[in-house]
């Protein structure tokens, strides 16, 4: 069991479920108790996509992983790579069709382009550098979409679905600087064009990010208390950067704590 709960590596599942309860909030108010089926089920399929997404991934990098990820479950052998491809596909199909029963057909139809996102993530876009980190950013962003389609509030989110593809593009570019060495069969940004670009890019990403982190509140979409968690969201998002050049690793992980900040703001404003 322990190696399954590493293989989906839950925390980013969970993330998802965060995001999804959030969006939904921000789309209707106090008013999600009137879907509170549709949210559930929302949420239990980005769990579900988000953790057949890391079993492929782990499917696809296992040679990588012996240098940069040796701990993990398929390198170990604690895994098998059929019992994997079983659990990947259950966990892509799943959402597909309790979505089309629970939620509607057009978030059933939204989970399957997820699907196939990740797919194509691993199986083409990963190895070709920028439009690998480009498609998992649009697939975080996504999350909030995917809430906003669940309680019938879309508008709200396209504010939200920009900022988030933003930030974690910076982040996603941040971890291929850290993993360049064991790297060996991708081409990633940084390897392609240099560390230095790779920086540029991921520093101008959060820096939009957070220009755009002020807009909800000047369109009245969250209230001023959102302003104030969201500084504290900023902030760690700039030190990320600020650190990026002396260690990759450290910005990566303020970078994740800062989304993390980031999703209680939009809570905070979406509720308060």
């Amino acid at each position: 069991m322990n190696s399954w709960f590493r293989i989906i590596r839950p925390i980013n599942g969970i993330m998802g479920i965060v995001a999804t309860w959030i969006s939904a909030f921000i789309g209707v108010g106090l008013s999600v108790n009137n879907f509170i089926q549709q949210v559930a089920f929302a949420s239990l399929a980005v769990f579900l996509v988000t953790s057949g997404g890391n079993v492929i991934n782990d499917i696809t990098d296992i040679e990588t992983d012996k240098v940069n990820h040796p701990s993990r479950p398929l390198v170990k052998g604690e895994i098998t790579l059929k019992q994997a491809t079983y659990a990947s596909i259950i966990l892509f199909a799943a959402p597909i069709i309790t979505s089309a029963f629970f939620i509607s057909y057009f978030a059933s139809a939204t989970v399957l382009i997820a699907d196939l996102l990740l797919v194509g993530y691993e199986k083409l876009f990963k190895k070709r550098g920028l439009s690998g980190n480009l498609t998992i950013s649009l697939l975080v962003g996504l999350i909030f979409i995917f809430g906003g389609i669940a309680v019938n509030s879309l508008l709200k989110m396209i504010i939200l679905f920009g900022m988030a593809s933003l930030a974690n593009l910076s982040r996603e570019l941040i971890k291929d600087i850290e993993d360049m060495e064991g790297d060996i069969d991708r081409v990633t940004f940084p390897k392609r064009y240099g560390v230095k670009p790779a920086m540029i890019l991921a520093a101008a990403s959060v820096l939009i990010a957070v220009s755009l982190s002020y807009l909800p509140y000047y369109l009245g979409i969250f209230s001023f208390y959102y302003v104030i968690v969201v500084i504290l969201s900023d902030a760690l998002f700039i030190i990320s950067i600020s650190v990026m050049s002396k260690n990759p690793g450290r910005s990566q992980s303020i970078s994740k704590y800062a989304m993390i900040v980031g999703l209680v703001s939009f809570a905070v404003g979406g509720i308060a």
